[in-house]
Order: C-alpha cells, then sequence, then structure tokens
C-alpha cells in the first residue's frame, strides 16, 4: 500500500496496481498542440576597444571575424562605427590609448556568446562591452 494524492479526493491508500492507474502513459511525439519553434534575435551594441599598437590590417581583421561570426549565426552586422584613437579614462595594463569602435548588431544569444568568446582570447582586444538595445525581432522558423 502507498500514500497517493488524488486532486478530488485528498490523500488515499493505494495498492501497487491502482498506483499504476495513475501513471501517465509514454507519448509518441509532442502531438497537435506543439509550440512553433522560433527563433529569437536581439539587437546589441558592443564598444570595443582595441590596442592602439594593432595594425590597421588587424584591426580589420578582428572587425571581419565579428561580421563572419554574426553571419554564420543566422544575424547581420548593422554598423561599425569607428571613433578612432582616443585617450583611456585611465591606464589598462600600463596602455593610455584605444582605438573606440561601436558595433551595432542583430544576433541571437549563442552567436553573441560566441563573439564574446572570440574577443576574450584576442590579444589586441583590451575591453569589450556588449550591450542589449530594447528592440527585439522575432522571426518563426
Amino acid at each position: 500500500m502507498f500514500p497517493a494524492f488524488i486532486p478530488s479526493a485528498g490523500f488515499a491508500i493505494l495498492s501497487r496496481s491502482q498506483l499504476h492507474m495513475l501513471t501517465p502513459a509514454p507519448c509518441d511525439g509532442m502531438g497537435p498542440l506543439r509550440p512553433k519553434e522560433v527563433n529569437t534575435t536581439s539587437n546589441y551594441e558592443i564598444m570595443l576597444l582595441l590596442n592602439p599598437e594593432a595594425e590597421a590590417e588587424r584591426r580589420t581583421e578582428i572587425l571581419d571575424r565579428i561580421r563572419k561570426t554574426a553571419a554564420d549565426g543566422g544575424g547581420s552586422v548593422d554598423n561599425v562605427d569607428e571613433w578612432g584613437k582616443k585617450r583611456l579614462a585611465y591606464e589598462i595594463n600600463h596602455i593610455r590609448d584605444a582605438f573606440y569602435y561601436v558595433i551595432t548588431l542583430t544576433i541571437s544569444s549563442e552567436a553573441l556568446d560566441e563573439i564574446s568568446r572570440i574577443l576574450k582570447i584576442t590579444d589586441e582586444v583590451i575591453r569589450f562591452m556588449p550591450v542589449s538595445l530594447k528592440e527585439t525581432v522575432t522571426s518563426s522558423s
């Protein structure tokens, strides 16, 4: 005998065969009420600070890698705003200046994670900060 909660009767003592009757049957699939698969992409902005000693060709490679990763993740780079070389508010690893970039993207969170991972291991990147913008774009697959 096993204690069991029955919604209409409260707690009751049931035999093993009665308890087996309360177990839901296995299902073959998701059924007709399966929710639609929705691919959600969001708008992000990344503030990127690159080492001032990095060559222009290397800075272009880093930005192209961000574009390629965003495209591979099903998103896009909407705008790259180059602010140029500016003085930092404080030294970071004995570096006083940096090249500033503001990159606007429409990507999924998985693609943003991959871009963040790449930027973390890139030597020329001093700092980066991804920020989620308010607008969200949804598309059903």
